[in-house]
C-alpha cells in the first residue's frame, strides 16, 4: 500500500487551452531542494532565493570566525537545508503566481502520474458535459 501524495494544480488563464499546460506541485517536503539546495534553486530559476541561499550559507560559514564549533555550524547548516526543503515547493508556487498562474485544483494520487490522470479525467469529463448542454 503506497502513500497518497497531494498536488496543487496551477494553470495560466491567459493561454487558449490553459488546462493542457497545467503545472503540478507536490505538497510537503522537497528532497531535491534539501539535497541540491543552490543547484535546485538555479535549475528552477528562483534567482532571488538562490541569492538568499548563497548569502545565508556565507553567513553560516563565517560564524566559524566567531568561535562556533564545527558541530554547531553543521547543525545550523542542517537546519537551513531543512528549512529550504520544507519551503521549496511554496517558493515554486510563489514563482508560478508571480507569472500569472492561478491554482485550479488540488488532487491526490499515489504518484504524479495518477494525480495527473485524476485531474485530467475530471477536467475533460466536466468539459465534455458542458459541450452537450
Amino acid at each position: 500500500m503506497s502513500r497518497l501524495h497531494v498536488y496543487t494544480v496551477h494553470i495560466d488563464p491567459s493561454l487558449p487551452h490553459p488546462y493542457e499546460e497545467a503545472q503540478f506541485i507536490e505538497e510537503g517536503f522537497n528532497w531535491k531542494a534539501f539535497i541540491f539546495v543552490i543547484f535546485w534553486a538555479l535549475y528552477n530559476r528562483l534567482w532571488l532565493f538562490a541569492l538568499i541561499i548563497i548569502s545565508v550559507n556565507s553567513l553560516i560559514f563565517s560564524t566559524s570566525w566567531h568561535g562556533i564549533s564545527a558541530v554547531g555550524i553543521g547543525f545550523m547548516h542542517l537546519a537551513w537545508h531543512l528549512f529550504i526543503g520544507y519551503m521549496g515547493n511554496d517558493w515554486l508556487r510563489g514563482k508560478l503566481k508571480s507569472q500569472g498562474f492561478v491554482t485550479a485544483d488540488i488532487v491526490t494520487g499515489d504518484s504524479l502520474l495518477r494525480a495527473e490522470q485524476r485531474f485530467f479525467d475530471r477536467y475533460f469529463t466536466s468539459r465534455d458535459k458542458a459541450a452537450f448542454v
